[in-house]
């Protein structure tokens, strides 16, 4: 019994001993477990089709990071590292010790150009020197569906015009809707077009760019529609912009490319709640559709049988002809407008020029005409002009019917049509005005001046200007004089800025917009950078955002702020130039030493205009 009991605490004395050891040593080798080094590898789906990609996520775990990985190479597949990468730092304290370890997370997305079963050999990873590797993954690849899922065209609207003619030119854009008979899904429209915005930044989109972005920034779309294309059904977008062609020929709009990702398959996920589920993209695919030569066709106007001041209109117009005052004096200014109305709507109004004046006998003989055409102000759909006329003798009874020739795309026939004539009344007058610098009295030239008592008979106003007593001005009199207001002046307006920069944060912006624009017209290179500085020059002046301004909203703010008919045109032409450069390639940059732009700058830099009034309203 004694010797029995003596075994049992023996083994139990050796028990107790062992208990300790073997709690420590499992603990050492959870925690060895814990942290050790190594790469894993994580995928979405390992059944992919030919074109689609997957996402492949590469975890590296180390005390410090890792120092690079490498991905395998292997023919059929391509791995493309996405930037950026995800890091989480965990700290462990083992018998009183403290251990820092790191988990990177570096994505891949992995795309298959061909069919066939893969086995993915491993990522290798530099971890403190040692080289690690994550075990191999298999990869079932199938064939890919041979219709295309995306399709794009540009086209012309309509696919026939002449220079000098309005158009529209439209990106048409087809997808097809993903469908998962997994879980019964079809692609709706909405999600077909959130699809295609995805990735927008990567897309080459030509002169469509600008309105694809303005749609996502303000949370719009076009509306999709349902179509078939050689029997299969697609989901149509549209995107139409104003096109002003430049040349003959078929338009060059450069690389027009739609990048997308397309669904290849789903998964259910759970709310955090467990409550409900929901269909997310498990994995997609990259697919890209490039626009083929645009269809449509720009025409030169005929030559032949062009009429004598054909000044390059193309449309069907009409023209009226009024004048104000119509009763005047032989050298006073009287006021002609014409009012030309574009009756189908397709012209170029912007680029539409008055008829030339001075080629009419019937105006040269009775009337001082300017040598520059008249300015136009665009108005719906007609063009307003307006031109001062002087009378040269009070013979003259009329303003005399005015002709206008245009070129008519539908019946391809050049079009002369005539004012009624407008009647006037001329009397004479012993003032005769020639032009607005230079008056002078018939009264004037003829009679003779002569100095009696100290006063001038028959002094012209010019002259009695002059006559009158002297003063002596020395510098001692000047300085007395301005320096105490001068002094209050500089004090008051230094107080009245920085209480002015207080209120309004964009002062310094809009007082250093003109110098920006200069400096940025000088330093340009192409002609989207002149572009830019253009419309920034309107933001910075207008307090609008930066890079939110188009062409047409540009011309819109200085209209609002009171920039004349001719600022206007000459600053929608200098941009119409730089987009169509942009658009169209070096080779058609009509201002490539920036002059246009230069000019139409400084004309809108020094006008006076009331810039808090700048609006973007369609009536500004």
């Amino acid at each position: 019994m004694d010797h029995r009991l003596s075994q049992l605490r023996f083994a139990k004395s050796a028990w107790n001993q062992t208990i300790p050891m073997l709690l420590a040593l499992i603990a050492l080798l959870c925690a060895g477990f814990a942290l050790a080094d190594g790469v894993s590898i994580r995928m979405e789906t390992q059944q992919i089709q030919v074109g689609e990609f997957v996402r492949l996520v590469v975890d590296v775990e180390g005390e410090n990071g890792f120092e690079s990985i490498t991905e395998p190479k292997v023919d059929g597949l391509v791995f493309r590292r996405l930037p950026g990468q995800q890091t989480q730092t965990s700290v462990s304290i083992v018998n009183g010790q403290s251990r820092k370890r790191m988990t990177s997370s570096a994505t891949y997305e992995l795309i298959a150009t061909r069919d066939g079963s893969y086995n993915i050999p491993p990522f290798v990873a530099m971890i403190g020197g040692r080289a690690y590797k994550s075990a191999p993954i298999p990869l079932s690849v199938k064939p890919g569906n041979d219709a295309p899922v995306l399709e794009v065209s540009v086209e012309g609207v309509p696919s026939s015009v002449y220079l000098g003619q309005k158009c529209q030119i439209r990106l048409e854009i087809l997808i097809k809707p993903f469908r998962s008979k997994e879980f019964s899904y079809v692609m709706g429209e909405e999600d077909s077009w959130n699809i295609i915005q995805g990735d927008l930044e990567q897309s080459e989109l030509g002169p469509f760019k600008q309105e694809l972005l303005r749609l996502r920034r303000e949370g719009q779309r076009p509306a999709g529609e349902r179509v078939l294309v050689a029997g299969e059904e697609y989901y149509r977008f549209r995107i139409e912009r104003e096109y002003e062609p430049i040349q003959p020929g078929t338009p060059d709009f450069g690389l027009i490319r739609i990048d997308l990702h397309y669904p290849a398959s789903l998964s259910r996920r759970r709310d955090i709640f467990g409550m409900g589920s929901q269909l997310q993209v498990a994995s997609s695919r990259f697919v890209s559709a490039t626009a083929a030569v645009p269809n449509m066709s720009v025409h030169a106007v005929p030559t032949v049988d062009q009429p004598a001041g054909y000044s390059g209109a193309v449309g069907s117009f009409t023209i009226r002809a009024s004048v104000a005052p119509t009763t005047a004096a032989v050298g006073d200014p009287m006021t002609l407008s014409l009012e030309i109305t574009d009756r189908d709507g397709h012209a170029d109004l912007g680029a539409l020029q008055a008829p030339d004046l001075s080629l009419d006998p019937a105006l040269n003989g009775a009337f001082k005409i300017p040598a520059e055409r008249a300015a136009g102000r665009v108005d719906g759909n007609r063009k307003v002009f307006t031109q001062t006329l002087r009378p040269l003798h009070d013979r003259v009874r009329e303003i005399p019917a005015i002709s206008f020739s245009a070129f008519d795309p539908t019946t391809q026939r050049f079009e002369t049509m005539t004012t009624d004539a407008v009647p006037i009344t001329v009397h004479a007058s012993k003032r005769v005005r020639l032009a607005d610098a230079s008056m002078q009295s018939f009264d004037e030239a003829q009679q003779p001046k002569a100095k009696a008592g100290g006063l001038l008979a028959n002094a012209t106003p010019s002259e009695a200007a002059g006559i009158g007593s002297t003063f002596q001005v020395t510098a001692l009199s000047v300085a007395a004089v301005a320096i105490p207001p001068l002094a209050a002046g500089v004090l008051f307006l230094t107080r009245r800025r920085a209480a002015s920069a207080a209120r309004d944060p964009l002062r310094h912006r809009r007082l250093r917009a003109a110098t920006r624009a200069r400096e940025r017209l000088v330093a340009a290179t192409a002609a989207s950078e002149r572009q830019s500085a253009l419309l920034d020059f309107v933001s910075d002046r207008a307090g609008l955002p930066a890079g939110a301004l188009t062409r047409s909203d540009a011309v819109r703010v200085i209209a609002s702020v009171g920039a004349s008919d001719f600022i206007s045109e000459s600053f929608d032409r200098a941009l119409l130039a730089a987009e169509q450069a942009s658009y169209g390639g070096a080779a058609r940059d009509t201002d490539r030493d920036g002059a246009i732009a230069k000019e139409a700058l400084e004309a809108l830099a020094t006008a006076k205009l009331d810039w808090a009034k700048a609006r973007l309203g369609e009536n500004a």
